[in-house]
């Protein structure tokens, strides 16, 4: 029997997580199958570039600051920031993960790097995906217009259910 895609996703705090009971309680672990997405802000590599010299006797590079010169000698890229993070987060939802899987779902866990809504809708349009389910804020009026609204953005743009949780807060 051919499960259906679940997509989910977490932004690390509790709040997001209130989601799992809910998909759990109305979809099947026998049928569907989860992707936990967590977006992360999209990392930058810390390079160092020389300064054009002032000096024609000088025939080595010189850099703005000492943390400069070593970034030069010692490039830390934004490949391997990203690589860091996705690490971090699969290790986070460990827990997650493997609590999902004891109720019998089978569960994957997928990073992403950039604006949470313009990513998650790529996700959903470039992924065989079936729903989304997640909460969401509910934000109202300024608040709304100045952060935005992931959920918003996913119900206007995803070309698949969404089932958004709006929890009472505690």
């Amino acid at each position: 029997m051919h499960k259906k895609t679940i997509v989910v996703p977490l932004d690390g705090s509790e709040y997001s997580e209130r989601i799992l009971p809910v998909v759990h309680k109305y979809l099947s672990p026998t049928e569907n199958r989860l992707i936990l997405l967590r977006v992360c802000k999209d990392g930058h590599g810390m390079v160092g570039i020389p300064q054009p010299s002032v000096s024609s006797e000088l025939n080595m590079p010189v850099y703005g600051s000492p943390r400069d010169a070593v970034y030069a000698r010692h490039p830390i890229y934004a490949s391997q920031i990203q690589e860091s993070q996705r690490a971090e987060v699969v290790t986070e939802m460990s827990e997650i993960v493997g609590g999902l899987k004891t109720l019998g779902y089978e569960v994957a866990v997928e990073v992403t790097f950039g604006d949470p809504a313009a990513e998650i809708v790529n996700f959903v349009t470039f992924t065989d995906v079936d729903l989304v389910a997640m909460t969401t804020h509910g934000r109202t009026g300024l608040s709304k217009l100045l952060f935005g609204n992931v959920a918003e953005a996913l119900v206007r743009q995803a070309d698949v259910p969404v089932l958004l949780l709006r929890p009472f807060r505690h």
